[in-house]
């Protein structure tokens, strides 16, 4: 065929196309037999190396030695059928073709003079069936076309037609092979065959159902229904593949019209009668087709059931974390419920000795003025208890500053080191004083007892000063109250932190916040746990900032020099029991930050934390309005 004969064609293309792609005499041949088979019904368009651009119904490839890799996916792209002519005795490059579906026929080279036209016709009418069914070139196509009716070998035949028209034509034959057969009627229940036990005979069932069940080794199993509508007309045959032993127990499951015939009988029928070697074949082949699709859908069906499973097992194990994190935060509640009670008791146990103690300190300190009044040397005994009962703390250059002034004087270290120890102050001392031992040991007397009163004084004040820190922590739940002084909740916490800040710096900053409505008790658990958790960060510096953002809110910042939290844990530092103890990031016991998000939460503010190496920084704000009464969040 000529270039320009090749573009005349290319020129006309429509449609419903059939584009022919090749080279060589072969090309030639398809090329003669196609344009007047297709001449008025399609166009043909003929190409060498590439598809057209346009688009076309049928894609016919004669293939030959020079023929170069072909493009499939052209095909799956714009919808056409493939057909492949060649005359190798093999091919290793059809995967594509046959992956994307494109490869509806194969034609060995040489072919029969008209049957390339055919097969042709026949892929161009079942892709414009397909597209458009409306094509008007369908009328021409389909004209006395072979393909259009029942296929003419036996057994593809029928496999086109339903079971009723194969049993039909199956009890015709042999009837005519053996005489009429008679027609059994069975109840429903009916045990047709049985599992493991032999068959010497077979039943077509004319109407009716039957189920096939098959026993299991499981007692929680027990029998199983595996088919049902795929069962087939004919049961029994399909035993006779494996040594005349049931598979499965049939049972009618409805009233039953059925043909019984034993395997001699059977045997003679498909002697005399050959009809019947061909309905029984396709009544087989259906059969085990529709076994097979109930065997996929049944695997479809576990596979999804098992998906079905696994997503319940994994939302059953996150409950069950659920329901263990809820449980031991009952018993975290227990513990810190007894815990306050344990608490209340024993502030209100130490409360009364506490007041003693004070009370009497005061009738001490009044009675040593008592006792020495009259004394020649009262005046500077009562100077020396007053002032070591003020003085503040000295430091180490201090003393021994004064230490250097009493042995300016002549006084003997040893003595000048009892003298300030003792908190005598050199210009206090006059040089009579010190010239006189015995009214110097009564000063040294008195400022020990000064000192002894002042320290008495100072643990008293401490005790009483933890004794209200663990009262107002250990107060039970009850009603928000106003007025509640977040600097002073914080010295409560601190107070009862102490033991565990000895070798921790702590620095205090920020403004005057006001006060806030808050449950006191719950406010200083947060301050407690967050103060706790930068302790064992650990750290060696907490800086505690208290400001007000705005009229409305107050804002605690706990910043600490610990290491730090690595960025992929800062998520989950909230959860109950997760914890970044010792630099370890684990699943634990940890309950501080959980807790304090709650609380905090309850009072309707916010709490976030930030962290890098050497900064941890946990910012809490709180409404100054704070939360509803309990009674109206109940509500």
């Amino acid at each position: 065929m000529t270039g320009a004969g090749l573009a005349e064609d290319a020129g006309r293309h429509a449609p419903d196309a059939v584009a022919l792609r090749g080279r060589g005499p072969r090309f030639e041949q398809a090329h003669a037999e196609l344009a007047p088979a297709l001449d008025g019904v399609a166009r043909l368009i003929a190409c060498h190396d590439a598809w057209p651009q346009e688009p076309f119904a049928v894609g016919v490839v004669v293939h030959d030695a020079d023929t170069s890799r072909i493009d499939w996916g052209h095909g799956a792209t714009h919808g056409w059928r493939g057909v492949l002519v060649t005359d190798a005795p093999g091919h290793d490059d059809l995967r594509d073709a046959l992956d994307l579906g494109v490869l509806r026929s194969v034609i060995r080279a040489p072919w029969t003079p008209g049957s390339l036209a055919a097969q042709i016709r026949a892929q161009l009418s079942r892709r414009l069936r397909s597209g458009a069914p409306d094509h008007p070139s369908l009328g021409q196509l389909d004209r006395g076309e072979r393909w259009l009716e029942l296929p003419r070998a036996p057994l593809l035949r029928d496999l086109e037609q339903d079971d009723r028209e194969i049993v039909d034509r199956l009890v015709r034959a042999v009837d005519r092979a053996l005489g009429r057969r008679p027609r059994l009627s069975l109840p429903a229940g009916t045990r047709l065959t049985q599992q493991g036990v032999g068959v010497d005979a077979v039943l077509v069932v004319l109407a009716g159902a039957v189920g096939l069940d098959r026993s299991t080794e499981d007692p929680q199993l027990g029998e199983l229904r595996l088919h049902h509508a795929s069962t087939g007309p004919v049961i029994g045959l399909l035993a006779l593949t494996q040594q005349r032993q049931a598979f499965f127990t049939a049972r009618a499951t409805t009233a039953l019209t059925a043909i019984h015939l034993s395997i001699e009988q059977l045997d003679l029928a498909l002697e005399r009668e050959p009809e019947v070697t061909a309905a029984l074949a396709a009544l087989t082949v259906r059969a085990l087709a529709g076994r097979l699709r109930r065997a996929e859908q049944l695997q479809v069906d576990a596979v999804r059931l098992n998906r079905e499973l696994d997503h319940e097992r994994r939302t059953l194990r996150e409950t069950l974390r659920e329901l263990e994190s809820a449980r031991l935060d009952l018993v975290e509640s227990a513990r810190m419920a007894t815990l306050g009670e344990l608490s209340a008791g024993i502030a209100h146990e130490l409360n009364n000795p506490v007041a003693a103690l004070n009370r009497s300190l005061a009738h001490a300190v009044d009675d040593v003025a008592e006792v020495v009044e009259g004394h020649p040397d009262a005046a500077p005994i009562r100077q020396v208890l007053t002032r070591m009962r003020e003085a503040a703390p000295r430091s180490t250059a201090e003393d021994r500053a004064r230490r250097r002034a009493f042995e300016a004087r002549g006084i003997p270290a040893d003595r000048a080191r009892a003298l300030v120890a003792a908190g005598l102050v050199p210009d206090a001392v006059s040089d009579g004083e010190l010239t006189h031992p015995a009214q110097l040991d009564r000063l040294v007397a008195a400022a020990r007892l000064g000192t002894a009163l002042r320290d008495v004084e100072l643990a008293g004040s401490r005790i009483a000063d933890l004794v209200e820190a663990v009262r107002s922590h250990a107060r039970p739940a009850q009603a928000p109250v106003d007025g509640v002084g977040v600097a002073r909740s914080l010295d409560d916490a601190l107070r009862l932190l102490a033991h565990r800040l000895s070798e921790v710096t702590v620095e205090r900053h920020g403004d005057q916040v006001p006060a806030i409505r808050a449950h006191p008790a719950q406010l200083g658990q947060v301050w407690t746990n967050l103060i706790t958790n930068a302790v064992e960060a650990p750290a060696r510096t907490i800086r505690i900032m208290t400001t007000a953002p705005d009229d409305a809110h107050v804002e605690v910042a706990i910043t600490d020099d610990g290491p730090g939290i690595p960025a992929d844990a800062l998520a989950r530092v909230f959860e109950p029991r997760f914890t970044t103890k010792h630099g370890r990031v684990r699943y634990g016991l940890g309950q501080g930050l959980a807790i304090a998000r709650r609380i905090v939460d309850l009072h309707g503010g916010t709490i976030d934390l930030h962290s890098r190496p050497g900064a941890t920084t946990v910012r809490v704000v709180l409404p100054v309005a704070g939360p509803g009464d309990d009674e109206e969040r109940s509500r």
